[in-house]
């Protein structure tokens, strides 16, 4: 089961999608490149705790999570008065408000060339891309972390909304534009619907401690993580079940871009794994002794440096090591 939000079944296009122009004309550059900036640090804490569905993500729930707290930020960039969780807040205010982010959306895609305003926007999905999580389990699960990285990058609550349209906007160009495993105007609507509910909700508190983790949306066939080559990997977790992580080019480009080291999303992802209390982390192909045995260097494949990494912490997260595996402590 990829850990990868952005892995896919069907052969990417040749052209690969554009990323979105930080020249918006309503936009100084500083305020796009904060936007762009923080946009692409939520989605590389994302790609480790991500709505796994059938061992890979679902294209309509991780477009929905993405809509949904930019229209959160956006009803709290309004609404100033506290009222209680999950009441509708109709206002002038708000009916104006998240049009202009969808406008915003619909820039970025126009950049990757779909106009997703040539058509009526849809409010009914087929099944299969209908969002499997609900407004209040994508505020419980991700608000917390997300308002903390606009924080950090210092936006408002109303720049952090736009930083959600740009999280979209990237979202929507792999699956739509380079995987195709959604109809880019089922997408759209998605998006739209995401933003309205948001803007329009009084969210959970930030505080509230999410209800279900959202990779066992589907139980894995087996309590197991599993690192190596990705070729290796691949067909193991086929035939023995498990799980892994798997970063796309696309995504690990724009990390680059960002000055961010794709190797934390790696890590990120064991060290979720490691929270969760997975029953076992696998090395496939690997002598452990061996690697261990040598100096660690610079610039290691990435499932090398991980044993390393996970030799130094496991005792922490209460692993112990069994041969080319480390296994949970009872």
């Amino acid at each position: 089961m990829p850990l990868n939000l952005f892995k896919g079944t069907s052969k990417p296009n040749k052209k690969p999608a554009k990323k979105p122009n930080l020249n918006h004309p309503k936009s100084s550059p500083d305020q796009q490149k904060k936007r762009y900036a923080a946009a692409v640090e939520f989605l590389e804490v994302f790609q480790g705790r991500m709505p796994l569905v059938g061992g890979k993500p679902h294209a309509g729930t991780v477009l929905s999570v993405a809509a949904r707290l930019a229209g959160t930020s956006q009803f709290r960039a309004i609404n100033k008065k506290d009222v209680d969780p999950g009441v509708v807040v109709l206002s002038e205010e708000v009916n104006q408000a998240y049009p202009k982010l969808l406008k915003l959306f619909a820039f970025y895609c126009k950049k990757n060339g779909i106009d997703v305003m040539a058509k009526r926007i849809m409010t009914e999905f087929p099944e299969k891309d209908r969002p499997l999580m609900d407004l209040t389990q994508t505020q419980t699960e991700y608000q917390h972390t997300y308002n903390e990285i606009m924080k950090k990058h210092g936006l408002n609550y109303l720049e952090s909304a736009q930083a959600g349209m740009i999280i979209c906007s990237i979202i929507f160009g792999y699956h739509c534009i380079k995987n195709k495993d959604i109809d880019p105007y089922v997408a759209t609507g998605i998006v739209a619907m995401g933003v309205v509910e948001g803007a329009k909700t009084s969210p959970v508190s930030l505080d509230a401690k999410p209800i279900d983790s959202p990779s066992q949306a589907v139980p894995a066939n087996d309590s197991r993580f599993v690192i190596g080559e990705i070729s290796v990997v691949i067909q193991d977790v086929q035939k023995n079940g498990g799980q892994y992580t798997l970063l796309n080019p696309m995504v690990e480009a724009k990390l680059k871009e960002a000055n961010i080291d794709p190797q934390v999303v790696y890590i990120q992802g064991l060290k979720t794994q490691l929270e969760e209390k997975v029953s076992r982390v696998d090395f496939i192909n690997m002598d452990i002794d061996e690697i261990l045995g040598q100096k660690q260097k610079d610039d290691l494949p990435v499932h090398v440096f991980l044993a390393f990494w996970l030799d130094k912490e496991a005792v922490g997260y209460g692993y112990q090591r069994s041969g080319n595996s480390w296994v949970l402590k009872k």
